[in-house]
């Protein structure tokens, strides 16, 4: 604690210095967590931290640091898609600091993230190979094994059934059961053979594949092009892609 001393006839009066005010960042850290940084105050007691949830909450008071070099906090347990807003303060004793700017985060899905790639073309049978790689890092990533499959010259569309898989890794290969879904490891690849329609023009310069995954207990729609890359959807960001409306 810093203070100033002042001599009034016989007394002393001591007033403490007011801290800075707090510069403040938030980020998401995860689906359901925060995580605020701040730049050290000089002679900090320690920090307040305070926290709304949307535009119309009340600011709480939500943490109680008592170090002054502590500049971090996580914030756990929040809820996927609400808006949470932040402010800290610096004190110095029983002195308070000026809020800081007030940060908000929006917590959206975790999304995954993998790789496809298609073939220059179609097997000798007709069937087509399409490789998955799981690059997400904490979690594994479903697969049903169906994908829709279009023609952007032509428009013309056809759902790919799988009508086996294999696992280069592992060497594990099979069929997928109507209604299952085959897991994939983080880093983990896997090549799904499928069955084309006969007439369907394949082209891999011209194609949009289409499947759906699951990742954290959460479904999303991944759409893949040579021109676009791969893009990942929640369901509801799939269904504004459909009519034209996302971001």
């Amino acid at each position: 604690m810093v203070s100033v001393m002042l001599m009034v006839g016989a007394a002393e009066v001591a007033f403490a210095a007011t801290p800075a005010k707090v510069v403040m960042t938030a980020k998401q850290k995860s689906q359901t967590s925060v995580t605020l940084s701040w730049e050290k105050v000089k002679n900090a007691d320690g920090y307040e931290i305070y926290r709304k949830t949307g535009k119309d909450g009340t600011y709480k008071k939500i943490k109680t640091i008592t170090s002054g070099k502590t500049v971090t906090y996580k914030n756990t347990g929040l809820t996927v898609g609400k808006k949470y807003y932040y402010k800290v303060r610096a004190y110095d004793g029983g002195t308070k600091g000026k809020y800081s700017t007030a940060k908000s985060v929006t917590l959206t899905y975790t999304k995954p993230k993998f790789t496809v790639t298609l073939p220059k073309s179609l097997n000798d049978d007709g069937t087509l190979t399409i490789t998955f790689t799981n690059n997400s890092k904490a979690a594994k990533t479903y697969f049903d094994g169906v994908f829709a499959l279009e023609n952007l010259e032509t428009g013309r569309v056809c759902n790919l059934p799988s009508v086996g898989y294999n696992k280069p890794e592992s060497g594990k290969e099979g069929v997928l059961a109507k209604g299952k879904r085959l897991f994939l490891d983080p880093g983990e690849k896997v090549k799904f053979t499928c069955q084309v329609p006969e007439g369907f023009a394949y082209d891999k310069e011209q194609a949009l594949l289409t499947s759906c995954i699951r990742y954290k207990s959460k479904d999303y729609v991944s759409v893949y092009s040579v021109e676009g890359k791969n893009t990942i959807y929640t369901e509801a960001g799939y269904y504004d892609y459909l009519i034209g409306a996302e971001d």
